[in-house]
């Protein structure tokens, strides 16, 4: 679990629901949170009454909804709603890989056509999305000077 300045976050998961029941899922939750889980998260509840049965488990730790896009058990609610169910944090698991790949198909069919895509980004605005002066900086840190 986390402590002080650690920046590892357990998220204690369990698939139980589907597997086993309702119940054990509950308890396995419960376990994970007296073990010091940071946040908790089951898979596969099936309606907002079983999703608010997982926010009872340890109120006090943080639980993760599971927003699958184009299907799964569990049901898809606005971030509002889980707020109120007692959820703080959501996984949108295929909204970035989706679009990825519909951008990808896209600029695949530019480029089959001799052209190149309207939509790049600048060489500069890539480094910026991507961090890249900060490997910049850890590469200048651990270079020596026979380089």
């Amino acid at each position: 679990a986390m402590t002080g300045q650690d920046p590892i976050m357990v998220f204690a998961r369990s698939d139980a629901r589907q597997a086993v029941g309702l119940s054990e899922a509950l308890e396995r939750a419960q376990c994970f949170a007296d073990a010091g889980a940071d946040a908790l998260f089951v898979d596969a509840l099936e309606s907002e009454e079983e999703m608010s049965a997982l926010c009872s488990v340890a109120p006090a730790i943080p639980k993760m909804a599971n927003n699958l896009e184009g299907g799964g058990k569990t049901p898809l609610l606005p971030r509002g709603r889980l707020g109120e169910l007692g959820y703080s944090i959501v996984a949108y698991p295929l909204s970035l890989l989706g679009v990825s790949i519909k951008a990808m198909q896209s600029a695949l069919d530019e480029l089959a056509e001799d052209r190149i895509p309207d939509s790049i980004p600048t060489l500069g605005e890539i480094r910026d999305v991507v961090e890249w002066p900060q490997y910049d900086a850890l590469a200048a840190k651990y270079s020596s000077s026979e380089d």
